[in-house]
């Protein structure tokens, strides 16, 4: 299975005076790092296990992972790719939900991938983009994928990460 992104030619191109090198950008926008890393981690669970234990994404900043007991947070999870105890805190609750171990390796996979993602943007990030620079899309981690800074009207391709649930695709 492959991912295709199209980069649009109404891209920003960014100013060399933006420091964006403490920030990470995702599907969303862009945060600091802390809270890319804890939304990154909480939707490669909900993406990965959609309804697993009842977990839904906190609304707004999707930063942690909530149980909600009618309208009222019954369990708050926050998830955090640089807080091993975080993430083997969900794995261990909601282990058999995940598939085993084998699911919670892949949930961690995805979390770590993201977090490798933001180190990747933001040394990138530091060097010189001007003004006159030609439109780009801006690098960015889908929620499976880290696509890098790419030029208008480019089209990428990337295999889909090993952690992404497979199909069986032998019939077609």
């Amino acid at each position: 299975m492959m991912l295709t992104v199209m980069a649009h030619p109404s891209a920003i191109t960014e100013a060399a005076t933006a420091n964006i090198s403490a920030f990470c950008r995702d599907r969303f926008g862009s945060v600091d790092v802390v809270s890319f890393r804890q939304r990154a981690c909480t939707l490669c669970f909900v993406y990965l296990f959609p309804g697993v234990g009842g977990l839904l994404p906190s609304s707004g900043n999707y930063t942690h992972l909530l149980r909600l007991n009618g309208s009222t947070v019954a369990e708050r999870y926050v998830v955090d790719s640089a807080d091993s105890a975080s993430l083997n805190r969900v794995c261990r609750q909601f282990v058999d939900d995940m598939g085993g171990s084998d699911g919670c390796s892949r949930w961690i996979q995805c979390c770590t991938k993201a977090d490798t993602c933001c180190q990747r943007q933001r040394r990138i990030s530091q060097l010189t983009y001007t003004a006159n620079a030609p439109a780009t899309c801006a690098a960015t981690w889908d929620g499976f994928s880290c696509w890098d800074r790419t030029p208008a009207d480019t089209v990428v391709h990337q295999q889909c990460p090993e952690y992404m649930p497979r199909s069986d695709l032998s019939g077609l």
